[in-house]
């Protein structure tokens, strides 16, 4: 009876476990309740691997691959060249409108396309990652924000489209807004009390190196300055507050600094641990991972960033055992500070060991393997401050006065140094401005020269695109102009050119609007958010402005005329400037076959 009853329970139980997937998979996720915060996007989405790179939104739409169901918290497939499709659905239970935010967890992923769908319909579309400029992200926020809003009973499906150099993850939460608030300035001040910290005991222990001079204090300031930039960088703060335009920097800053944690992190050792005293060997062993590690800062800026990673990584892991079994070695040699290195280093590998495994998709991402780095290497650092302040407390009787007169020193120097910091960067501003009006101007016409236009209409096609808004490109030739040069000499040419630039520059909308000249005697403006008519109806103005006045070069009295060519479109991502340049020579080419002095468009 007893065996009866506990085969129906486990019936019941497994008919439980399999409803509960069969809904995750394929229902549409709830958001809005009232005692929900957020709801975790994971365990039950649907995805499907791209490794021809050739899928796109409207492809997917209309092709339905075979989707599978990921049965984990967060999306993780750990380091992949392809690229990766994710789709939920999502619907608002409440009876009101609620607005709601998308947070894709994870700021090193490089390319995130974002897709809203609505009655079979894209109604939203956002380009993140951290190869995008952070100013392009609808949310201002290390992390990926995207703020949207659900009608009561309406549901919405949601494309993600992720590739990334790193490894390819996902942590995926729908919350309201309120509650994203309260929990990110809880998260923000968990993050600065370790910043601050870690700022607080590097800075101190470099006032420590100016007073005493001992070269070990250098290299665990090093060490605490990489390692903090390393987890600063890994967590969005650097492209978010110091380098936000940065995009190639931004991935190249991970591995700089995290090769600095491994060098810092060996001459430390060497240092604190006297590993000359141990044993020649060990000199060797500590002069080839500097070898390893100064070679690094070269051998990570030329290789792939999807190659060096995955070399780093295990060098990191392994140099940090390599430090915790010297730290052993010297303990059992009769070492007295050496247990406390032991301690202290323990906790950073066990924090580095499982962020290396997760990284690898060998564990899930959770806050506890997210955050290990972070609070083992604070842990790390607090105990070794303790153990250089020995140091300190061995030697303060006999430098006490020495250190009193470098901080006086240091103070003055460096107030005078900020001073002249200060002065030589406005010079050096100041100077810099000017160099660069004159490398985007055009020394005869005084517009801006080729080099800036190319600048310019890449920009405004990532803008209108953006905002779906059109842009016209007007090339302009002066008619005729190589008779001009010929019949009345170069002199005469150069007067006519600068008055045609003067005329077309009155016409522009600033700042807008921009004239440039294209080359010898032809010209191009770019007219932002102005369709094909716009465009005509000032191609038209222009035209006429150049042929009804005369121009007056020394003496003589020209008349001039131009023969106008414009396109103009609303561009989508794939447009370049290009196309926007040889359709408009297109119909330049038109206006001069067909008797100059005219417009024509594309």
């Amino acid at each position: 009876m007893r065996f009866f009853i506990k085969q129906i329970k486990s019936y019941w139980l497994s008919f439980a476990i399999l409803f509960s997937l069969a809904s995750s998979a394929f229902g549409s996720i709830s958001v809005g309740g009232p005692s929900q915060p957020f709801e975790r996007i994971g365990n039950g989405i649907e995805y499907f691997e791209d490794p021809s790179l050739s899928q796109t939104i409207d492809s997917i739409r209309k092709t339905s691959p075979e989707w599978k169901s990921y049965q984990q918290d967060v999306f993780n497939v750990g380091y992949s060249k392809s690229n990766w499709w994710v789709k939920f659905d999502i619907m608002n239970e409440s009876a009101t409108q609620r607005s709601f935010l998308l947070e894709v967890d994870y700021p090193v992923i490089d390319y995130l396309d974002v897709y809203f769908q609505r009655d079979e319909t894209i109604t939203e579309r956002y380009f993140l990652g951290d190869k995008q400029q952070f100013i392009e992200r609808p949310m201002e926020h290390r992390l990926f924000l995207i703020p949207f809003e659900l009608e009561p009973g309406d549901s919405k499906t949601i494309f993600l489209r992720l590739n990334s150099s790193s490894s390819i993850q996902a942590p995926i939460k729908i919350w309201k807004p309120s509650a994203y608030q309260e929990t990110d300035v809880l998260t923000n001040v968990i993050h600065g009390v370790y910043i601050g910290g870690m700022l607080i005991i590097g800075l101190y222990n470099l006032l420590i190196f100016i007073a005493l001079r001992d070269k070990i204090y250098l290299y665990y300031v090093s060490y605490v300055f990489s390692m903090l930039l390393f987890l600063s960088s890994l967590n969005g703060w650097t492209f978010q507050y110091l380098w936000p335009e940065s995009t190639k920097w931004n991935d190249l800053a991970i591995l700089m600094f995290l090769n600095g944690v491994v060098l810092f992190t060996v001459v430390f050792a060497n240092s604190f641990l006297e590993l000359r005293k141990l044993g020649k060997k060990f000199q060797v062993q500590t002069s080839l991972w500097i070898v390893v590690g100064g070679s690094g800062f070269i051998a990570y800026v030329i290789l792939p960033y999807s190659v060096a990673i995955k070399i780093l990584i295990p060098t990191a892991a392994l140099a940090c055992f390599w430090t915790l079994s010297m730290g052993i070695y010297a303990w059992f040699k009769g070492q007295k500070s050496a247990g406390i290195y032991i301690i202290s280093w323990t906790g950073i590998l066990v924090g580095g060991v499982l962020l290396a495994m997760n990284k690898m998709h060998l564990l899930p991402r959770t806050v506890f393997t997210d955050q290990s780095v972070q609070l083992g290497s604070l842990v790390e650092v607090l105990l070794l401050s303790f153990a250089l302040a020995e140091r300190i407390n061995d030697e303060r009787a006999k430098r006490f006065l020495a250190q009193k007169n470098a901080l006086d020193i240091q103070t003055k120097a460096k107030k005078e140094l900020e001073a002249n910091v200060v002065s030589r960067t406005k010079e050096l501003e100041v100077a810099n401005q000017k160099l660069k009006e004159l490398s985007d101007t055009d020394q005869l016409t005084g517009l801006k020269n080729r080099r800036y236009l190319d600048q310019f209409i890449d920009q405004e096609l990532l803008r209108a695109t953006r905002y779906k808004h059109p842009v016209s490109v007007l090339l302009i030739d002066i008619d005729h102009f190589k008779m001009v040069n010929d019949t009345h000499g170069h002199l005469a040419g150069d007067a006519c050119l600068k008055e045609v630039a003067r005329r077309l520059n009155v016409h522009m909308r600033c700042p807008t609007d921009l004239c440039a000249r294209y080359g010898g005697e032809e010209f191009c403006a770019v007219l932002p958010e102005t369709d094909l008519a716009g465009a005509v109806v000032v191609a038209e103005r222009i035209r006429n402005t150049i042929n009804k006045q005369t121009v007056k070069a020394g003496d003589l009295s020209l008349t001039l005329s131009i023969s106008v060519g414009v396109y103009s479109k609303s561009p989508i991502p794939s447009d370049e400037a290009t196309l926007f340049l040889d359709k408009a020579d297109g119909a330049l080419y038109e206006a001069k076959n067909n008797g100059r002095n005219q417009v024509k468009t594309a």
